[in-house]
């Protein structure tokens, strides 16, 4: 009984990485401030776990799609395993987050079939369609874009990520992924309180 404790901490330390600094204003300027800083955070985080890929891609593309004016919105749980639809917009297009590595066109096709299961042809015909995708071939990129699909992959979110010139544009990066880990894992309480965030698990 005294080991498992340490155990959950341990667990929740692992799972978390350094997220719940992000709840520290002074931390969190502090990472924004050092490019160098906030990149190395940003790869290790996307590749830590898919609910880290998927929240840290999510936080990376609101800031980026909030200079052309254009909103994004993630109303799902990374661990609900839900299909269709994991970010909105307010511009027509949907995307889906998945950590995968998709090398072949086989894979690609798998792929592919969930898309059009989820989705109307006439959003994908329209391009409409993006899915963020830890790693994927340049043949691979190549196969979705001739099937109208939009791709991305983890190498497009550090570009992304490498275009925040404002200490302040990556400041509001790490605030977002703050608030989505709170969302999701954070009790009641621990909402109105950005500390309690790993006691809350």
């Amino acid at each position: 009984i005294a080991w498992i404790p340490s155990e959950i901490q341990s667990y929740i330390t692992k799972k978390l990485g350094a997220t719940p600094e992000l709840g520290d204003p002074i931390k969190r300027l502090a990472i924004a401030q050092d490019t160098e800083k906030f990149l190395r955070l940003i790869t290790q985080s996307l590749s830590a776990s898919p609910s880290n890929f998927e929240i840290f891609g999510f936080a990376l593309l609101r800031v980026h799609l909030e200079k052309f004016a254009c909103r994004i919105y993630r109303d799902t749980n990374t661990a609900t395993h839900d299909r269709g639809v994991d970010l909105s917009t307010d511009f027509g297009v949907v995307y889906q987050l998945k950590k995968l590595r998709i090398l072949t066109e086989s894979d690609a096709q798998k792929l592919l079939d969930e898309v059009h299961a989820n989705f109307d042809e006439q959003r994908i015909s329209d391009g409409k369609v993006v899915v963020v995708i830890d790693e994927l071939s340049k043949d691979v990129r190549q196969y979705l874009i001739n099937m109208r699909i939009q791709p991305l992959g983890t190498s497009d979110l550090l570009q992304i990520a490498k275009t925040f010139e404002d200490a302040e544009d990556r400041q509001k990066v790490l605030r977002v992924v703050f608030d989505e880990f709170r969302r999701e894992y954070g009790a009641p309480q621990a909402r109105t309180n950005a500390s309690a965030l790993p006691s809350a698990l």
